[in-house]
């Protein structure tokens, strides 16, 4: 088990605003597996300050895209953006 965690940044209403729970809670487990992968890949790698984030990236699965930073500092995974293409767009 990993002790890393994640979050939006620079919160949810930024990332998944708009989005209703069931999608919310697609996102959250996307987001949530992420990060228990970026615990395991850093495994036996010694930090090292010159590489303390990931650049972004992008992870896609079924309807669901998610653009997320590692951050090695804290074993985070920050969550950046989110989009799911079964959800309803406004016209602004």
């Amino acid at each position: 088990m990993s002790d890393w965690t994640w979050e939006y940044e620079p919160d949810a209403e930024n990332v998944v605003g708009g989005l209703d729970m069931v999608q919310r809670l697609e996102v959250e487990a996307i987001a949530q597996r992420i990060a228990g992968a970026g615990g395991v890949r850093r495994i036996g790698k010694p930090f090292d300050i010159t590489e303390s984030a990931s650049g972004v990236r992008t992870f896609a699965e079924g309807s669901v895209m998610v653009w997320y930073q590692e951050d090695y500092r804290d074993d985070i995974v920050l969550t950046l953006r989110a989009q799911h293409f079964g959800a309803q767009h406004l016209d602004i």
